[in-house]
């Protein structure tokens, strides 16, 4: 363990510079996300933002989300550099299951890179194990014509079923993806999405042929594609509208997340370049509580 006294707190608006700090090439000249989401995670009450405290200064944190209905996701672990290693990871998981034993979560899940072998090991220490597997592909937005149609909030019964029916939803178990977040599919969400022109159809003789679900990502703000699914010319048809959904509404860059199973290649036949893609993980927590006091008893904690 690091030397010095560390203390696991909820993250204050002084932790900023510090964080700022260690997160500034967390992914290299990319960054990080982090400081776009800040001021929404520190005023947020619904779930928990951790900050790990070493003499006196700020050198890890984690994000507890509640989505609601007791779906919650975890994001936004970070180590500075200089204190990897060293437990402090191990600990900040530790506050958070702890955390979570208080919330009474029904659903926990995470979200990673397929080749990232830390978070998944650290993940299935503590007893998270792999939900769902996604292809992630990254595209800059380019000007197009749409094709397609935005839903109507008449049509939100027949999309929930045809979404529900879907191969998309159940190689993803039932969850719909915003870049890196994925969420359970619930009825008050999808009316949401339409009254938010966010949910696209196609239909041939009068029926679905395709549906597709886009957003603004919460942290990169990117546009997203995060459901997708109908017959292959439907696909690939609303996989290209995120481009041009995207220059439309002012954002530089789209991505797209699907199943691995299946979709790529669909995709890839429409022209998505395989090498502009990476493996995602969403990982899932089961029996939390159960889990949650095995990790207590050990630690002492």
């Amino acid at each position: 363990m690091t030397r010095g006294r560390l203390v696991l707190r909820d993250a204050r608006a002084a932790d900023r510079q510090a964080v700022f700090e260690f997160t500034r090439k967390t992914w290299g000249e990319y960054g990080d996300f982090i400081p776009r989401v800040w001021p929404g995670w520190i005023r947020d009450r619904g779930g928990r933002f951790i900050a790990a405290e070493l003499d006196g200064k700020c050198v890890g944190i984690a994000k507890i989300t509640d989505f609601g209905d007791g779906e919650f996701w975890l994001e936004g672990l970070r180590v500075s550099r200089e204190h990897r290693h060293h437990g402090i990871a191990r600990a900040i998981n530790v506050e958070v299951l702890a955390s979570l034993a208080r919330m009474r979560p029904r659903a926990v899940r995470y979200c990673t890179g397929a080749t990232n072998r830390a978070s998944r090991h650290i993940g299935s220490t503590f007893g998270f194990r792999v939900a769902a597997r996604f292809r992630f592909y990254w595209l800059r937005s380019r000007k197009g014509v749409l094709r397609g149609r935005f839903a109507t909030a008449r049509e939100a019964g027949e999309i929930l079923d045809f979404m529900r029916a879907s191969r998309y939803l159940r190689l993803s178990t039932g969850l719909v993806g915003e870049g890196w977040i994925f969420r359970e599919l619930t009825p008050a969400r999808l009316r949401r999405r339409i009254k938010a022109r966010e949910v696209m159809v196609v239909r041939r003789a009068g029926k679905l042929a395709g549906v597709a679900v886009y957003s603004i990502g919460t942290n990169d703000r990117d546009l997203t594609l995060g459901f997708v699914d109908g017959d292959d010319a439907s696909i690939k048809m609303l996989a290209r509208n995120c481009l041009y959904l995207g220059a439309r509404r002012g954002v530089k860059d789209c991505s797209i997340s699907v199943p691995t199973r299946y979709f790529p290649k669909v995709l890839e036949a429409g022209g998505l370049k395989p090498e502009e893609s990476m493996g995602q993980l969403v990982l899932q927590l089961a029996r939390p509580l159960e889990r949650e006091a095995r990790v207590r008893a050990r630690t002492g904690r």
